[in-house]
């Protein structure tokens, strides 16, 4: 089990992506979870912390108007079209160790970002679950608790409690959702899991 903490977890878990992704070429136009996105452009979005200076991303983001979501998607367009998925997992092995040139964010911040990604190409693809029980409860620690994490309704989230059926780990007080630690990793980042989760708070957390 790793002791990793901070960077380094960001390092193992990008070292992790790259291992998935190198095996997927054949499936580099599957649908993932996140959006339209497919498994190569959710690829090609992990570079973004590791590739772009802070200049070059105000660069793109003064091209797209300032509006953050349209430019992350257009980045990771960007890398799936120059870089093959073999390649991309071979650049993020070389900086796996690289902080974010983004100032103020956190390492909490990248593992979610990693973690989640990965599931969301492994859920579609029918390959479960291929994470470490302390990384999924750096996540969910991250996703409940931390003001930087935007995916999370924050009055859903005050309305409900936070079952984890395969871990000891819960979170907050009211309508009950329980299930996998990683379903609800999943629900708080947003994505259809409602399936897998079970409880009077799942409509609340998933309407």
């Amino acid at each position: 089990m790793s002791t990793a903490t901070g960077w380094d977890l960001v390092a193992e878990q990008r070292i992790a992506f790259a291992d998935m992704i190198e095996r997927l070429e054949d499936q580099a136009d599957h649908a993932t979870l996140c959006g339209h996105w497919t498994v190569h452009e959710v690829a090609g979005h992990l570079l973004t912390f590791t590739n772009l200076s802070v200049p070059r991303l105000m660069v793109d983001l003064a091209k797209n108007r300032f509006n953050y979501d349209v430019m992350n998607d257009k980045i990771a367009q960007r890398f799936a079209a120059e870089m093959l998925l073999p390649d991309i997992a071979s650049d993020l092995r070389t900086h796996a160790a690289k902080k974010t040139a983004l100032p103020g964010l956190p390492s909490e911040m990248v593992v979610s970002d990693v973690t989640v990604h990965r599931q969301d190409i492994r859920r579609p693809l029918g390959l479960g679950v291929d994470l470490e029980d302390a990384v999924i409860t750096e996540v969910l620690g991250f996703l409940t608790t931390s003001k930087q994490a935007k995916v999370v309704d924050s009055a859903k989230l005050a309305r409900v409690e936070l079952v984890a059926t395969d871990l000891d780990w819960r979170f907050g007080s009211g309508a009950t959702v329980e299930g996998p630690a990683e379903a609800i990793m999943m629900a708080l980042a947003g994505r259809p899991v409602a399936s897998d989760l079970r409880g009077a708070g799942v409509a609340t957390l998933l309407p």
